[in-house]
């Protein structure tokens, strides 16, 4: 009730669970971007971006963009920055480099920073996985600081035992501000996809990333230019949060001298050297980070590694989200090799339902519709819109596409039957348009917009 009062305008719910969605209901804020609740106790997720990032979520295979650039895209405002930062107050590196020194190891010496725990058993990378790679790095001339919460202080200490006197244990030890400016001293920090990852960015330290199970370097990596990512090569990755997963094999593909070879590759800032080595940790892909024109976080692939259906795929939905939602000029892709039928056959259920839409709309305005009439043309929407429903469950490539205009579907309020026919059109109008330039891009007929452009161009 007393933020009720508050009378807010704009709320901005990044979080997905049915609580913050009920919540955001109560408060009665009339601009509402993420999830939320009717007034009839429904769930809906409001701004095309929100919806875009909720699909996504269920498509992790092909999501493609960063999450804090759904985040910015939110706002209205758009990405504005090349990467997170975090100031570390002088309080804070006088304690940590009391810590350090406590350890022996000096203002100007070298380190690397390991980051062992994970939130969970399957984003944490095996413990004999940690040892050789901090074995490699001190026999290279690098001391190795562990990093971590004070739950982590047990496997700090083993693997810490294992790797000898260069390495020291400092899990429980930091606060937020003093890991920062531990984060600020070293001269790298490998670490899964963890919450000390986007730290280390946020003061300018150099990461590698080790991403496997449920991560995924497009979603979640580190966001700043000039990051490496190591990504697993498993055909499952990466798998849904829901799935529990009984041989986690993936996180043993990455090879603990392959990570500490591109970690001293990363500290000289030698991206040759890296090219080079990421041909090498084939199957596992090897991503640098970076910024597109638009400034949105992208991760290009090092190595030349083929092109699999998921990479074609991906490409071509962020192509398509920045045209239909930003109004962005559609590239011309290389070719795909996949089957852009099923997208074809959606483009074409999209265009009858804007066709009866229309008619709806239309009937309804009349100054005496026929009730009938209205009643048949509901009924075969509904049957529509299963029809979508199942071509998205029976085409997995086109999932993404169904599901949004599924959401799209349940934001529609209100009772008035011409304006909900009028938005029901759009939605339609919008999955026609986002069909075709998936069919386009993956190597069908191109667009009408495109075929115009080639005619300005001839």
């Amino acid at each position: 009730a007393e933020l009720r009062a508050e009378r807010f305008d704009l709320a901005l719910n990044y979080s997905s669970s049915r609580m913050s969605a009920v919540f955001m209901g109560l408060l009665r804020i009339p601009d509402v971007r993420g999830w939320s609740m009717t007034e009839d106790g429904l769930r809906v997720i409001r701004h095309p971006w929100s919806r875009v990032f909720a699909t996504m979520c269920l498509n992790r295979r092909v999501a493609t963009f960063n999450l804090v650039d759904y985040y910015c895209a939110m706002t209205g405002a758009g990405a504005d920055t090349k990467r997170l930062v975090y100031v570390v107050k002088p309080e804070a590196e006088a304690k940590a480099a009391a810590m350090l020194a406590d350890n022996g190891i000096g203002g100007d010496e070298r380190f690397v920073a390991l980051q062992l725990g994970a939130s969970r058993a399957i984003r944490q990378w095996p413990e004999a996985s940690f040892v050789r790679l901090g074995r490699v790095l001190v026999d290279a001339g690098f001391r190795v600081v562990i990093i971590g919460g004070g739950g982590d202080r047990p496997l700090g200490d083993r693997v810490a035992g294992e790797i000898g006197p260069g390495a020291i244990n400092s899990c429980g030890k930091t606060g937020v501000g003093e890991l920062g400016a531990v984060l600020a001293r070293a001269s790298a920090l490998v670490t899964g996809d963890t919450g000390p990852m986007h730290m280390a960015v946020a003061v300018g330290t150099p990461v590698v990333g080790l991403f496997f199970g449920p991560a995924s370097p497009f979603d979640t990596g580190p966001y700043a230019a000039d990051q490496v990512v190591l990504h697993t090569g498993a055909p499952c990755a990466p798998c849904d949060h829901n799935v529990t997963c009984l041989e986690p094999f993936c996180r043993d593909e990455l090879p603990p001298d392959g990570v500490a070879a591109l970690v001293t590759a990363r500290i000289a800032n030698d991206w040759p050297a890296i090219e080079q080595l990421a041909r090498g940790l084939f199957p596992a892909r090897v991503y640098r980070t970076g910024f597109d024109a638009g400034g949105r976080f992208a991760a290009t692939t090092l190595g030349n590694p083929p092109r699999r259906r998921e990479d074609m795929l991906r490409d071509a939905y962020r192509a398509t989200f920045l045209h239909v939602l930003e109004k962005q000029p559609l590239p011309t892709l290389v070719p795909a090799t996949l089957d852009v039928a099923p997208f074809t056959a959606l483009g074409a259920l999209a265009r009858d339902g804007l066709e009866q839409a229309g008619q709806l709309a239309r009937l309804a305005r009349a100054k005496q519709p026929r009730i009938a009439d209205l009643e048949r043309l509901g009924r075969e929407l509904e049957v529509l819109d299963r029809a979508l429903k199942e071509h998205g469950g029976t085409h997995p490539d086109t999932n993404v596409l169904a599901q949004m205009f599924t959401f799209g579907k349940e934001n529609l309020e209100g009772d008035d039957v011409a304006t909900l026919a009028v938005e029901t059109a759009g939605l339609y109008r919008d999955l026609a348009v986002s069909a075709e330039c998936m069919t386009a891009l993956l190597g069908g007929a191109p667009t009408k917009e495109q075929e115009n452009d080639a005619r300005l161009h001839q």
